[in-house]
């Protein structure tokens, strides 16, 4: 992101996103409107709309549209297609995933994964208007390309390498500029690249790192690591935004000895901690997988996990909680997995499945459906009953 981010699913020689290695690594993971003038702060919404996007999104701003990146598997249910909407409208890329999308000076930009028509083989890759460029050892296996940003004219792209090394193989945090890569860790450090930016000329790149067997969210300035918290806490950090010469980080960080964690946001480096706090139920842990800076007010998406309840979708503005999939948590989980601001009108995308399901964060062998909310109230990007994607970023331009 904005990405958390594989805030779509890392999966082994397969597709990734701003994510955690101890949850997506596992192959078990890949199987309003009317309200929009003002502000849908204490409302709870429910995820009962599956309306036509065409027709809502193409009004709801003067001169920009929204551009949300993501995939769906086709209906023979064994391909995945990258692909990206257009005020709702989906344009297809190839078969693999979609991650994050930028959109500069009018060309459209996103960072991803292609696979080819077996679903194993492809490379981490960047498509500008529709033409794929392959990143530097983008088809290792492993190698997943997570978040994208553009800075006058020179393409980057943050994401994760495997090396050959260990068991199950050491993630190598890294990023490419215009194709061409530069590692962040070695093979003695296990550690992830999810979100990137670049801000005065210097490139940040967010993830995580292994310290002392925890889970240290961390970010790269021009290559040089920066610890956000020690090794008395887990944390990760997924996106960042910039206000002059300020940076934000999203995340998430929670103690060593417990079992709760919180969505956050660091501004340089400083903490500042999201309470959590739902009308559901206790709320035991929430994450923050993408941040937006607009104006004065900071925006966080992501999503709470409720005691017997599903994780429910969720974004912060200023630190206040506003859980939008509310009562149907019930019988769905939902992320927010990315966010973007104009206009007052606020438009945070994610995904949405059936199915009870405590203690893990996605139930195989359930659909999972691609949506995004305006200002509180959800939409469905895709109507079908069998459809499996996930909208994984959002831009307005």
């Amino acid at each position: 992101p904005s990405s958390p981010t594989f805030v779509g699913f890392f999966v082994i020689g397969m597709i990734g996103r701003f994510g955690d290695m101890v949850r997506y690594i596992s192959l078990l993971l890949f199987i309003g409107l009317a309200f929009w003038g003002c502000e849908d702060e204490s409302d709870k919404q429910e995820d009962s709309s599956s309306l036509s996007t065409s027709k809502t999104l193409d009004t709801l701003f003067v001169g920009s549209s929204v551009y949300m990146s993501g995939w769906y598997l086709d209906t023979t249910m064994t391909q995945m297609v990258a692909c990206y909407w257009v005020d709702g409208a989906r344009i297809d890329l190839e078969y693999g995933a979609a991650e994050d999308i930028k959109v500069v000076g009018g060309d459209i930009y996103l960072a991803g994964q292609w696979f080819d028509e077996t679903g194993w083989n492809g490379s981490a890759c960047y498509w500008k208007n529709g033409e794929r460029f392959d990143l530097e050892g983008g088809s290792q296996s492993g190698t997943e390309a997570s978040a994208i940003f553009v800075d006058n004219g020179d393409v980057y792209v943050s994401g994760t390498r495997i090396a050959d090394v260990g068991f199950f193989g050491t993630p190598i945090a890294c990023y490419w500029k215009n194709g061409d890569r530069t590692d962040l860790t070695t093979s003695d450090m296990d550690a992830m690249g999810l979100g990137i930016g670049v801000n005065n000329g210097d490139v940040y790149v967010t993830g995580w790192r292994i310290q002392s067997h925890t889970t240290i969210a961390c970010y790269w300035k021009n290559g040089a690591i920066n610890n956000l918290h020690g090794t008395a806490y887990f944390g990760e950090a997924y996106d960042i935004a910039f206000k002059g010469d300020n940076f934000y980080i999203g995340g998430w960080r929670g103690p060593e000895n417990g079992d709760r964690w919180n969505a956050c946001y660091w501004r340089n480096g400083n903490l500042n901690n999201i309470n959590r706090n739902s009308s559901y139920g206790t709320c035991i842990g929430s994450e923050a997988n993408a941040i937006f800076i607009d104006g004065d007010d900071i925006y966080l998406a992501g999503f709470n996990k409720v005691v017997n309840l599903n994780d429910i979708a969720t974004k912060w503005k200023n630190g206040n909680t506003h859980e939008l999939s509310g009562d149907s948590a019930n019988v769905q989980v939902s992320w927010l997995l990315d966010i973007a601001v104009k206009d007052n009108i606020k438009i945070s995308v994610g995904y949405y499945h059936p199915g009870v399901e405590y203690e893990y964060d996605y139930t195989p062998y359930l659909p999972c459906f691609p949506m995004y909310y305006v200002n509180g109230k959800r939409y469905n990007l895709e109507d079908f009953e069998w459809q499996d994607g996930m909208a994984t970023g959002v831009d307005i331009y």
